[in-house]
């Protein structure tokens, strides 16, 4: 665990790349993860000049686990402890700062930022999501979800989604004003009292809670057009945004092999014919890459050849989602 108060010196590798690709091409802008809301990881409009070479090191308040975003000459990036950044990529200067709440539970902050217009998306480790403006570095909106935030952001025909750790679905318009809210846990397992809650679990359940209970987010969700895929609880979550609230369409679940536990999810796309990519895992090292196509509200299910890993089984899985072309 990276300490905020650890050394200064900026070592990231991908943040100086960023840093270099923005001084070459300025006008080019990145404003989500992955570049765009199915977290594709598909840009071939765009090209990387070589050699590389250092442009600069700027040092920030803590190590960084998240992708920067870019608009025009202005990179933004949040750090490990919630800092967030605004870069002049022209000059290389720190344009603005702006610190977030939490305290120490407010650190490996993992959410990257996303950029919808005037304004700077982001979550954070201690449960906080901000949106700020992204001139001046001013708060528009805090808001206390009450979970950790682990999922980046993504923006998608206006709208900005979210999802917590504890799988409560957000969906705002771009300044940050809510337009519906949508709980995994209540809405799907059927629990009103604190997730966080070993005892209030058992009680609910009247014994022991198992995998069928798993319901945590602690991966990107994705979003094709509405339809808004949240991998929650060792399954793939569809929701269609209704406009002022969202419709469930299927909770689905991964095909047996090697067991039929809900398995881990490692990493999440989604293709431009709206097929979903899921990397996942369950029990000794078993585990592939899924294609779940929706059709209506049916799931099809097929695996990715060449993907399956096990114990035995030459093969490694990916903790970064598929990039798909």
């Amino acid at each position: 665990m990276t300490s905020r108060h650890n050394s200064r010196l900026l070592p990231l590798t991908s943040f100086l790349t960023w840093a270099l690709l923005a001084s070459i091409a300025s006008a080019e802008s990145w404003h989500q993860y992955k570049f765009d809301a199915r977290h594709s990881g598909n840009v071939p409009t765009r090209s990387v000049k070589t050699p590389l070479q250092l442009a600069a090191a700027i040092a920030l308040n803590d190590g960084i686990y998240t992708s920067p975003v870019l608009a025009d000459t202005h990179l933004y990036v949040v750090d490990g402890s919630g800092n967030a950044y605004c870069i002049n990529t022209e000059t290389f200067t720190i344009v603005w700062q702006r610190s977030t709440r939490g305290g120490k539970d407010n650190c490996n902050n993992v959410s990257s930022p996303a950029l919808a217009g005037d304004y700077l998306h982001f979550g954070t480790m201690a449960g906080y999501y901000y949106v700020l403006d992204r001139h001046t570095g001013k708060t528009v909106k805090e808001i206390d979800v009450r979970d950790p935030i682990f999922s980046a952001p993504v923006l998608s025909e206006g709208r900005v989604y979210f999802v917590t750790l504890g799988s409560q679905v957000y969906a705002l318009e771009r300044n940050g004003d809510l337009a519906w809210k949508w709980d995994f846990v209540r809405e799907v397992l059927g629990f009103e009292g604190n997730r966080w809650s070993g005892e209030q679990w058992h009680k609910h359940k009247k014994g022991r809670v198992t995998w069928k209970d798993h319901f945590v987010s602690s991966r990107n969700l994705a979003v094709h057009n509405k339809t808004i895929v949240i991998p929650a609880g060792g399954r793939t979550v569809f929701l269609e945004d209704q406009g002022s609230k969202a419709r469930l369409r299927i909770v689905n679940e991964t095909p047996s092999f090697h067991g039929s536990e809900y398995p881990a999810c490692f990493g999440q796309s989604i293709g431009e014919d709206g097929s979903v990519y899921v990397q996942w895992h369950r029990r000794d090292n078993a585990g592939r890459v899924e294609k779940f196509t929706l059709k209506g509200d049916t799931v099809t299910a097929t695996s990715v050849p060449g993907t399956e890993t096990y114990i035995d089984t030459p093969g490694l899985m990916s903790f970064s989602a598929v990039s798909i072309r």
